[in-house]
């Protein structure tokens, strides 16, 4: 692949571990919460987590595009600014379906808002992707579109591995979400593999890192739906939230290299 000449590849940006790792902590101290307090508590208080962790992506996404508001970064950063504000619109009416109206929220209205979060970051991927690579080689050709079926069919075989297993609702309503997903991580690393070298390389690198925790997350989220086994003080949930503190500091070392 040719390496476009835009990208330093002498500045030194090192990823901090000690962050990583309070990161981590920060994940697991949450989880042992959820598991200690009551059942109405752990959605509140999962509630409360998930929309101050995700407006924190949405708001730092736009400072990142308003920083950028003379380049094409700008709207990059902007798409994923929208996608996030669309997770937390769709994170405030899942819990207020959940535990103000005492209505299953899975399947509801917030899925749509879900949904939105994925052609939001694709848009942003693709926009970077595309101003830094002018094509595509034919290896990534192959590889591009492989890694979502290997995960769609990783998806597929979790969900008929439990016992009396069968195609239902659940199944193909999960089977659209874990599709976008698995489309994002692909460009993701399409992203990573065009920044591997200089500055932009361990912003790439966290951003890859924390959405392949959240795909991972959402692959496993709607396996759980399909049986009825998901509340919110399950370990996805936790998940998620390392995921989005991860994408986080990726936002931070990009505002530090402005």
């Amino acid at each position: 692949m040719k390496e476009p000449e835009i990208v330093p590849d002498k500045i030194s940006n090192p990823i901090n571990f000690k962050v990583i790792i309070i990161i981590l902590f920060i994940g697991i101290g949450i989880f042992i919460i959820l598991n200690l307090i009551s059942e109405d508590d752990a959605g509140m208080l999962a509630f409360i987590l998930s929309v101050t962790i995700s407006g924190i992506v949405a708001s730092a996404s736009f400072v990142v595009s308003i920083q950028n508001r003379t380049s094409v970064l700008s709207k990059a950063y902007f798409s994923l600014a929208l996608g996030f504000t669309a997770y937390v619109i769709a994170e405030i009416l899942y819990y207020t379906l959940e535990l103000v109206w005492e209505i299953e929220p899975y399947p509801s209205i917030a899925d749509i808002f879900f949904f939105l979060l994925y052609p939001f970051l694709l848009g942003h991927l693709l926009i970077n992707v595309k101003f830094f690579n002018s094509e595509y080689t034919k290896l990534q050709k192959i590889w591009i579109p492989g890694i979502p079926i290997f995960i769609l069919t990783l998806y597929v075989i979790m969900s008929l591995s439990v016992p009396d297993a069968e195609l239902n609702f659940d199944f193909y309503y999960g089977l659209i979400f874990v599709g976008g997903a698995s489309v994002v991580i692909s460009f993701t690393i399409l992203g990573a593999l065009i920044f591997k070298e200089g500055v932009w390389g361990t912003v790439w690198l966290l951003l890859v890192f924390g959405l392949m925790l959240s795909t991972a997350g959402d692959v496993w989220y709607y396996n759980l739906e399909i049986y009825g086994y998901y509340y919110d003080a399950h370990p996805v949930t936790v998940l998620w939230f390392i995921a989005n503190l991860i994408i986080v500091y990726a936002l931070y070392k990009h505002g530090k290299i402005m």
